[in-house]
């Protein structure tokens, strides 16, 4: 068992548009999280976002997440010390829980040498945190392709490098939205003229983001008939701004489920890009911040 471990896990955005439930990227913002162990205690410290409102205690998504592991090695250590450091907004559409839920699986994986295979942390993850579009790019980093085959349980993906030409600017508003309530807003059914539509801007999407594509094929591209109209009705002050960058021709979507939104620019246009990105929401009264960001090769780390 070593002295101290740190691990660290990008944000990732899922859907991009019209990837609902398929597509997942990991951009550069950390969750890091340090933990040593204990003779017989277990300490948790919790800083930067959600410092105030997450718990403590054994219902912490961390230490949910290494309890999950230790149960299934059938090992428990007598005692750790874990601080939590965390920039991702929560309930924001940054996948802050995948990052929680990874984060602790990777720590008690550390700190017990439990060498499982990646596949077994895959499914332990989903368990916990059931969006594979999330937890996949927060494993691997890059950008993620989710499919299953025939059967439910079997999960497959691809993993893109998506372009060094494109960078990434993330939009936040003050208010947040829990996953579960976006999803519970979604329509039974859809046409199939909107099914043809979505299915062939998410096969341009990733084109897109593999070549690194100009604005105006990303604008086109992130444009979903799926989920988006559904959650954007719930989410006013989203909406709003999402109907203004849409008009001054930004490549935007929901981020995740919402309520941020994600910009793709080409690089060139990046600083041109995010001045507009920032006068729009300077324009609103709903707190509004904005992150410009790189996309993240890597997925989840650990270091002794």
């Amino acid at each position: 068992m070593p002295a101290a471990v740190k691990v660290r896990v990008p944000a990732t955005v899922a859907n991009l548009g019209p990837g609902f439930d398929a597509l997942g990227i990991a951009i550069q913002l950390h969750l890091e999280i340090d933990i040593e162990p204990r003779r017989d205690s277990i300490e948790i410290n919790i800083e930067g976002e959600g410092a105030d409102d997450l718990p403590r205690d054994e219902t912490n998504l961390v230490v949910r997440s290494m309890n999950a592991f230790f149960d299934h090695i059938g090992r428990q250590p007598p005692g750790y010390a874990v601080r939590v450091k965390n920039p991702i907004p929560l309930a924001s559409g940054l996948g802050s829980s995948a990052a929680a839920v990874v984060g602790g699986l990777y720590a008690a994986r550390a700190i017990t040498g439990g060498m499982i295979h990646q596949t077994e942390i895959l499914q332990l993850a989903i368990q916990l945190e059931g969006h594979p579009d999330n937890v996949l790019p927060a494993l691997v980093g890059g950008l993620v392709v989710c499919y299953k085959g025939e059967t439910s349980q079997d999960l497959r993906h691809l993993r893109i490098e998506p372009s060094e030409r494109l960078v990434p600017i993330v939009a936040v508003p003050r208010e947040q939205l829990q996953t579960t309530r976006a999803r519970s807003a979604l329509p039974s059914d859809v046409s199939f003229a909107d099914a043809q539509f979505t299915a062939a801007r998410a096969a341009l999407l990733v084109a897109a983001m593999a070549t690194g594509a100009g604005s105006e094929v990303l604008a086109e591209a992130m444009t979903d008939r799926l989920h988006e109209p559904t959650r954007l009705a719930m989410m006013p002050e989203t909406a709003a701004v999402h109907a203004e960058m849409r008009e001054a021709g930004l490549p935007v979507s929901i981020a995740g489920s919402g309520p941020s939104l994600l910009i793709v620019t080409p690089r060139p246009e990046a600083a041109t890009r995010t001045e507009q990105v920032r006068r729009i929401c300077r324009s609103r009264n709903a707190g509004w911040r904005v992150f410009v960001s790189e996309w993240e090769p890597d997925g989840a780390t650990t270091e002794d």
